[in-house]
């Protein structure tokens, strides 16, 4: 074992805490959705497009289609990584996969470690793939595990990528959390080089920098979720799940996604990297096709979702009223990113990138510098 660290992919017995531990997470993050700090959308709310009066476009033309890690999408969203292992879990997961499936969208499933340490629970992973033969699920594991245990969720789901997600600031807060983060960059570059499906490493919600997206650009990554703040912030579930210790003032812990984002894309340009050679995903806190939009416009090659999601599909008891709640809202984001395209004069999704953008709040000599270099 490398590095001489514990290693999970033998073990079968299942700690006590994980199923409620997951299901709590799925309670919590309801109970605050919605509920981030005033500011902390401020900044992608200061961003603001420059309107073009005369377009010339129509919006039957538009065409939303992306995408990342080998995956094709028809919108440039897609349902991000929530939950899984637990009868709560996996019923959630199967609402979404009927979404993922009316709608053509990859779904990336929450962390699957419990499949790794408890065999019993894989049945419902194999049946998921067994039900949904058509949708592109993207597995999702800690940086902790073993490539075996990766490759294994892989296989367990038929994964079309995998998801390596980075919650060291959960782990610390998390009562039963993980405190020893020896050994996650062996993991990645390992899994990079050895799975024969895209690696895609993901943020949990508290951001990549600059420097973390370099160290990943050199082990071999092509694809980074940076999963900023603003969304949901698994330190406040952790904190109020944490009865021994409070971690109120980490709270606020983080770098947003508006930074996290321009931050990885300056990695991207330094390393002289085209969009092709690493694309990069801007999750956290996206509240509406508005927000999709600018994330694009920014550089991200796609925008991932899952509070919205979440939401959504848990807002009836009745899974069909919620299936088809949420389809219809997919529905009416698609329509309103195309509009939103249609105004900017784009109908390529990439042609975001070429469109003006300023940022507020600014002077008019500081809008006319930003505008016209003055």
């Amino acid at each position: 074992m490398a590095f001489g660290l514990k290693k999970v992919s033998d073990m079968t017995t299942v700690d006590p805490h994980i199923s409620s531990r997951k299901d709590d997470h799925v309670r919590l993050a309801n109970q605050f959705y919605g509920s981030a700090p005033a500011d902390a959308h401020a900044e992608i709310d200061g961003m603001q497009f420059v309107h073009n009066a005369l377009p010339e476009t129509s919006v039957a033309d538009v065409d939303l289609s992306s995408s990342f890690a080998g995956l094709h999408l028809k919108r440039p969203y897609f349902i991000n990584a929530m939950t899984g292992g637990t009868e709560r879990a996996n019923d959630i997961n199967r609402r979404l996969a009927r979404v993922a499936q009316a709608t053509g969208s990859p779904l990336a499933l929450g962390s699957m470690s419990i499949a790794v340490k408890n065999p019993s629970t894989r049945q419902a992973y194999a049946q998921l793939r067994e039900d949904f033969p058509d949708v592109q699920f993207i597995a999702n594991l800690g940086a902790e595990h073993t490539r075996e245990s990766a490759q294994m969720v892989v296989d367990l789901i038929g994964a079309s990528a995998l998801q390596i997600h980075l919650n060291a600031a959960q782990e610390i807060v998390m009562p039963e959390g993980e405190k020893d983060f020896r050994g996650w960059q062996h993991t990645i570059e390992t899994c990079v080089h050895e799975l024969k499906v895209p690696v895609i490493v993901k943020e949990v919600g508290f951001g990549i920098s600059h420097e973390t997206a370099q160290n990943l650009i050199k082990m071999g990554v092509s694809t980074i979720d940076v999963a900023g703040s603003g969304g949901t912030n698994f330190i406040q579930i952790e904190n109020a799940r944490n009865s021994e210790y409070h971690y109120d003032y980490l709270e606020s812990w983080g770098m947003s996604t508006i930074r996290s984002l321009m931050e990885t894309v300056y990695a991207r340009t330094n390393a002289h990297m085209s969009s092709d050679a690493l694309r990069i995903i801007a999750s956290g806190g996206v509240r509406h096709p508005l927000d999709i939009m600018k994330y694009v416009a920014l550089g991200a090659d796609a925008v991932g979702l899952s509070a919205a999601f979440l939401h959504s599909i848990t807002s009836s008891e009745d899974a069909d009223e919620a299936v088809e709640s949420t389809i219809a809202l997919m529905h009416q984001w698609d329509e309103q990113c195309a509009q939103i395209m249609a105004m900017l004069a784009v109908t390529r999704v990439e042609q975001l990138q070429t469109t003006a953008l300023y940022t507020l709040p600014l002077s008019l000599r500081d809008y006319l510098s930003q505008r016209f270099s003055m």
